[in-house]
């Protein structure tokens, strides 16, 4: 019994230790919303953007949020989902404008929604393509 109680608790903390690493905030958000991020994420896709790469290709993540803060991250091929959150000043946004790039084009660059997802697909020889769903 107390070996299914570790392994359990080892599974989970893998999984948070993933989680946490893959998600993107707000550069201005202070101490209260990193707080409140922390308490109302459940599960992925709570005032989320996802971004899935499962193309061939290291792509590179720019972001702008509403109020003009700006992002930019890598996510390899094949990597795990990355997640940015739009919780900050206290409240979920609506958007940011997302651009995400190969290193020779631009697979996708618009307005996003929250609780949207961009899929990032294999296309062609050696090239990718993105996909937006909305959960």
């Amino acid at each position: 019994m107390k070996l299914k109680s570790l392994l359990f608790v080892v599974c989970f903390s893998l999984f948070s230790n993933v989680f946490a690493a893959n998600l993107h905030i707000n550069p201005k958000a202070d101490a209260e919303d990193k707080k409140s991020i922390t308490k109302n994420i459940s599960y992925p896709g709570y005032c989320q953007i996802e971004i899935i790469n499962n193309s061939f290709t290291d792509v590179t993540v720019f972001g702008t949020y509403e109020d003009g803060s700006s992002l930019a991250f890598g996510i390899y091929s094949f990597d795990a989902p990355h997640y940015i959150s739009l919780y900050y000043n206290l409240y979920c946004h609506s958007q940011m404008y997302i651009t995400v790039q190969s290193p020779y084009y631009t697979l996708y660059s618009g307005w996003t929604n929250v609780n949207s997802t961009i899929r990032i697909l294999p296309y062609l020889k050696n090239q990718a393509k993105a996909e937006l769903s909305t959960r």
